[in-house]
């Protein structure tokens, strides 16, 4: 009885303690709870800026199965924007790609050997019903065989700052499953493969210089010359994710060794995130485990965490002064250059949002202008260094909001003389 009546008069007791004693939990360690995604690997980010917002295992390179197709679709848009290609181009179909667009077990649309397709049904029948001959036949219009095109893909992808990936097809279904198109002397069950972090690095790429390829992965139907073909993205359409968010893309994947996968994107209030999760279960056609996924890393996101926004000729804590210490004014004030964000939990403002100087020019010599480079500084949120996706800089360059006039022989000499003591 005894030692049930000290328990309660502790309790009681820290209880009634002050505030200022109580053990302090910052709000932004609870707002960023990190969220249990069941998947091999995972990675939430921002499109435009490449912030990381979540991550799981995202280094560790993974079988992808056709989201691989993201990168034959990047590829083809490229040759598109070079003028190497064009979207009515007609594409003539050889007999070992007809033969695989009615191979039993895989997505497809029929192809007719001898039979020309255009470029943009193609592309349509490649991320809408995730065709696999149709991607095929793209890579062999763009390089004149699948394995000068899978030579081409991993080219690509050194460009854009990915260094371990490994692509054998344009569909990525498994060098054995591609029949007489199959790569000599490689593994039958060779699988294409990249991270997470470098999925995000190549869907951000591909959003941000081809936005409109979401005009096409928004599509839950389309045609194929005459022929009604089905999307398989579960969450386009979906309004239980966050108020004002809207699905529009982008990729599913499904293998054996791959399980199910998704790249997901997503907008909200005029900020696109790229979610993506590996090896999720798949214990059907049918299992719904990736977007179930997919739908929580999302609402993570977009409930927990917010955009701040750093707004183009606005100052920054840490990087708001430049010395100029021949000027009129021996100092002058810096700004950001052009507008951008930082995410951070929800309980982060503005206020805390600072700066610390990466590339800091040691004097600015006067007389100078209004705009004059004042150095390059990486952001903070609540002395948080965000991190970013490869090849993402993460940081704002600074210029003077006004001109600074030289001073006079007399106080640059008084100045001269008060450093002597």
């Amino acid at each position: 009885m005894k030692s049930k009546l000290k328990l309660l008069l502790v309790a009681i007791a820290l209880f009634a303690l002050p505030l200022s004693t109580q053990p302090y939990v910052s709000a932004s360690t609870v707002e960023t709870a990190q969220p249990k995604i069941y998947a091999k690997a995972a990675i939430a980010v921002d499109a435009n800026t490449g912030q990381i917002l979540y991550q799981k295992n995202a280094n560790q390179p993974l079988a992808i199965a056709s989201i691989s197709k993201l990168m034959t679709i990047y590829i083809v848009h490229q040759q598109i924007s070079q003028g190497k290609l064009s979207w009515n181009d007609l594409v003539k179909i050889t007999p070992a790609v007809a033969k695989l667009s009615t191979a039993s077990g895989l997505t497809n649309v029929p192809l007719k050997s001898g039979h020309s397709y255009s470029v943009r049904a193609l592309v349509n029948a490649t991320l809408v019903a995730s065709a696999n001959a149709a991607a095929i036949a793209l890579g062999q219009e763009v390089s004149g065989s699948s394995s000068q095109f899978a030579a081409k893909m991993n080219q690509t992808a050194k460009k854009l700052g990915i260094t371990d990936a490994k692509f054998y097809n344009a569909s990525g279904l498994t060098n054995k499953l591609t029949g007489g198109l199959a790569l000599k002397g490689v593994n039958a069950n060779a699988e294409n493969e990249l991270s997470a972090n470098d999925v995000a690095l190549l869907a951000s790429r591909l959003l941000k210089r081809f936005p409109k390829v979401t005009q096409i992965t928004s599509q839950a139907q389309s045609s194929f010359y005459g022929t009604a073909i089905s999307g398989h993205n579960e969450l386009l359409g979906n309004k239980q994710i966050a108020r004002g968010a809207v699905v529009d893309g982008l990729k599913t994947g499904t293998s054996d060794k791959a399980g199910a996968c998704f790249v997901g994107s997503a907008t909200r209030q005029h900020h696109r995130i790229i979610t993506v999760v590996l090896g999720t279960r798949n214990d059907s056609a049918t299992d719904p485990a990736r977007f179930i996924q997919t739908a929580k890393l999302m609402k993570f996101v977009f409930t927990k965490q917010h955009p701040i926004i750093v707004s183009k000729n606005s100052q920054v804590k840490g990087v708001h002064l430049a010395k100029v210490p021949d000027g009129k004014q021996t100092s002058v004030d810096v700004v950001n250059q052009k507008k951008t964000w930082v995410w951070a939990p929800k309980a982060i403002s503005r206020k805390q949002i600072t700066a610390k100087y990466l590339h800091h020019p040691k004097k600015i010599a006067a007389p100078a202008k209004k705009n004059t480079r004042a150095g390059t500084a990486r952001l903070f949120a609540n002395g948080q260094a965000p991190k970013y996706l490869a090849t993402y800089q993460g940081t704002i360059k600074l210029f003077t909001n006004k001109s600074v006039k030289k001073a006079n022989p007399f106080v640059l000499l008084w100045r001269a003389i008060l450093r002597l003591f």
